[in-house]
């Protein structure tokens, strides 16, 4: 009788050990939830971007593209300027990174970027003019960033998108 009670506690200690990784790790999930997801930029649903069927749109890169209009001097400036920063931060990913203007009006501001494309005011930007748009090489939009937005952290961004995307 006391070997039959022995063997029970044995398989019993065995089953709780066996256990005891399971309950451990479910109670942390519980108690301490994950704080992962969040990204800086809205991230946009996947779907093609609408500048992305021009011929000219540099194909096979990642692309940082923005509206430039004449309306927009100062603001446009700064947000070129950032784009640039962001870009060159990237370090040997920089090659990986370019820029486009999507020019809506008839006399533009006067900034340089690598990349000009002509883009009708019919054809919406789903987030808006008011900053810039990441899209991937294959030409679907990813993220938007709006103006004045932490350049640091959008560098980190990029940066964890483009190592995590590394063979795009």
């Amino acid at each position: 009788m006391k070997s039959i009670d022995r063997g029970r506690a044995a398989l019993l200690g065995m089953a709780l050990l066996c256990l005891a990784p399971v309950l451990a790790a479910w109670m942390a999930y519980l108690l301490l939830p994950p704080g992962g997801g969040a990204s800086y930029g809205q991230l946009l649903p996947t779907r093609p971007f609408v500048a992305a069927a021009s011929p000219e749109w540099p194909r096979g890169k990642w692309v940082l593209a923005s509206a430039l209009s004449a309306d927009c001097r100062d603001r446009c400036r700064q947000r070129w300027h950032a784009m640039g920063q962001i870009q060159k931060a990237q370090g040997e990913a920089a090659e990986r990174l370019t820029r486009v203007a999507l020019v809506v009006s008839a006399r533009p501001a006067a900034l340089d970027v690598p990349y000009r494309l002509p883009h009708s005011p019919a054809h919406a930007l789903p987030a808006g003019s008011q900053g810039f748009y990441l899209v991937d090489p294959l030409g679907n939009q990813v993220m938007f960033y709006r103006d004045g937005a932490d350049p640091r952290r959008i560098i980190d961004e990029v940066a964890k998108v483009l190592k995590v995307n590394n063979g795009l």
